[in-house]
This record gives C-alpha cells, structure tokens and sequence, in this order.
C-alpha cells in the first residue's frame, strides 16, 4: 500500500517502529523526495492512517498505479473483450 506522508524528512525508521508494534512483520520503504512511503503489512489502510495519525504524521493512501496490460502475459487480468 502506498501513502503519502507530509513531512517525512526520512523518517522511515520510525515509521517502521509504529507500524511494527501492530504487525511484527511490517515493511516499511520511503521515497522522501516523494514524501511517500510504501507498506507491506497484514493492516489495513486505515489502521495506517490511524497509527501515523496518532504519532504525528498527517498521511493519506495514495492509488496504486495501475499495471500495463500485457496480451498473454503475466499481468493479464482476463477483463478485456
């Protein structure tokens, strides 16, 4: 899941440490150019927002970008007509 953080100033660490004391095995990745980090943990968006909330950060899910179909390939959904 990816979120927007304001402010994150490479604050990854800790970012991680939060989320980590609601899921042990949460992985935090941040782009702080982009101001956005990217979670992968058994949480829901909101317990994200809840949990940064909580500590200070103003955050918000940012849509995921939609993968390329690829004919035949791996991404292929099997929605097209």
């Amino acid at each position: 899941m990816l979120f927007e953080v304001k402010d994150l100033a490479g604050d990854t660490g800790a970012i991680a440490a939060i989320l980590r004391a609601l899921d042990a095995n949460a992985k935090v990745t941040g782009d702080v150019a982009a101001g956005q980090i990217d979670v992968s943990a058994q949480l829901t968006s909101g317990q994200v927002i809840s949990a940064l909330q909580a500590a200070g950060y103003q955050a918000s899910r940012v849509s995921e970008p939609r993968q390329i179909h690829v004919s035949g390939g791996s991404t292929c959904c099997g929605n097209c007509s």
